[in-house]
């Protein structure tokens, strides 16, 4: 198995491109289809993303946990893969008929591209990438993403056209769920050999599985319910608009929590052998890295957001620059609930406590949203959307008050916020000093350089004046990952 170190390489690489790849295709797509074909697009994307995550439940994490529990035993392995294959194929084919009645039914306005969209739902079906993760491999996958995000992003750029190409932009994106699924299988068979499962080995995994399905559904009704809401009572207009503005706030997301994806195996492995300071320890190291970087982003996409709006959407999306601004907030505050929820209560089986935290984030945001967003459209859910994630951050925090040191993680974060301030300042001094030049791709190029070296300086200074001993911490543990 590879370590945490080479994994999160792999994982951020890809990332990176997963980042990189709207600063390429999403200034192509808002000038092209427009903020209304982007709603089109967003608006069935979401309501087939629900019938992907009930075939898939609960497997994401599940699945990973499950399999990294297995250790070495190959036997055991095998039998626990293809009992929980069989058991999300068996999911799926009910969920499959369910879409097709769907697209047939109440759908059919837009059945062309339920059609395309169906690719995806059926990957779900297939991909079985949670046996990769779970034995800690991500060399496999990472080569395989690379490929098919590519290729979709020339298909992009290949099939839409003008503003009536919305189905070339499902194919693109579909086509690569369902590529992604069948490219794993050729790899299977170096991790698991062919063990008959039985019904009652199957069925040993349902409620687990169903048990972190909940939280999937609860996350879902703040990350992907606004959209539908959005376009059954705003428009689709208003939903493409904050779509926009949450593609562009959550690009560094993809990076930070990279380490979060490779480091659940990892501490799922620690917990069981019993070595929990261990684990705590772990917890505390991913803490700082991930609040380090998420402040850095979230004051640095705040201070460019007004040049970066017209430069990378179009002049036509001023409505986007209140809604990136308020949406940044959101980077510090999943990185955190990443790290506490996702690294620790689900690898510890606190998973009834995860998903009463993510059931008070979704309560929090189908309510704000009802009102909001009537009254304000695509403000008013960017507004439940950073009111749910601060309900989810403060329930978890609640929770592990007395099992971990909260208050050390935010008095270590609180330097690193003052100068994310500072850099924040200085940005927008920088774009009044520059004039309207500053809404070219020059002048935002060079708020960003301003923005990320004077960030890296002041945290570099701050934390060798002061002996930063998290930072003594991190490198060595660094080093042995």
């Amino acid at each position: 198995m590879a370590s945490v170190k080479k994994n999160f390489l792999y994982n951020s690489a890809y990332q990176l491109l997963v980042a990189a790849a709207p600063l390429v295709t999403t200034p192509y797509l808002s000038r092209v289809i427009g903020s209304e074909g982007n709603g089109v697009f967003t608006f069935t994307q979401s309501i087939t993303n629900y019938f992907v995550l009930a075939a898939v439940l609960g497997m994401t994490n599940y699945g990973v946990r499950t399999i990294a529990e297995c250790g070495d035993d190959r036997a055991l392995r095998s039998k626990t893969f293809w009992e929980l294959w069989l058991q999300n194929v068996m999911v799926g084919v009910v969920v499959l008929a369910a879409y097709v009645a769907y697209a047939l039914g109440p759908g059919k306005q837009f059945l062309q591209l339920w059609v395309l969209w169906g690719m995806w739902v059926l990957s779900s079906v297939l991909d079985v990438t949670w046996l990769l993760w779970g034995v800690q491999e991500f060399k496999i996958p990472t080569i395989r993403n690379f490929c098919t995000r590519l290729a979709s992003i020339a298909l992009i750029f290949v099939l839409v056209r003008s503003a009536n190409d919305v189905w070339g932009y499902v194919f693109a994106i579909a086509s690569s769920y369902l590529a992604n699924a069948l490219l794993v299988w050729p790899v299977v068979g170096r991790y698991v050999d062919w063990a008959h499962p039985t019904w009652k080995g199957i069925c040993s995994h349902i409620m687990p599985n169903l048990t972190l399905f909940v939280p999937v559904i609860a996350t879902s009704l703040y990350t992907i319910m606004d959209k539908v809401m959005l376009g059954s009572m705003a428009g689709m207009e208003q939903t493409g608009l904050y779509d926009y503005a949450e593609k562009v706030s959550k690009m560094p997301l993809s990076v930070i929590t990279a380490l979060g994806a490779v480091v659940l195996p990892k501490m799922t492995t620690v917990i069981a052998e019993g070595r929990l300071e261990e684990g705590k320890q772990l917890v505390g190291t991913t803490m700082w890295l991930m609040l380090a970087c998420a402040l850095a982003l979230a004051f640095g996409i705040a201070g460019v957001a007004p040049e970066f709006c017209v430069v990378f959407l179009g002049p036509k999306y001023d409505p986007c620059k209140p809604l990136l601004r308020l949406l940044c907030i959101i980077v510090p505050l999943i990185c955190a609930t990443n790290v506490l929820g996702v690294q620790y209560l689900l690898p510890t089986k606190r998973d009834n406590l995860f998903t009463a935290s993510v059931a008070c984030g979704a309560a929090v945001n189908i309510a704000v949203n009802v009102v909001a967003i009537p009254a304000a459209g695509a403000l008013g859910a960017s507004i439940a959307t950073v009111a749910a994630e601060i309900m989810v951050l403060v329930f978890q925090a609640w929770v592990l008050r007395t099992e971990l040191p909260l208050a050390q993680y935010l008095r270590g974060m609180l330097p690193f916020a003052a100068i994310g301030a500072a850099m924040f300042v200085c940005i927008r001094a920088f774009a009044a000093l520059l004039g309207p030049a500053a809404a070219t791709v020059h002048g935002l190029l060079a708020e960003i350089a301003l923005g990320g070296v004077l960030y890296l300086v002041l945290s570099y200074a701050w934390c060798y004046l002061t002996k930063n001993a998290e930072l003594k911490r991190v490198l060595p543990r660094l080093a042995r990952w």
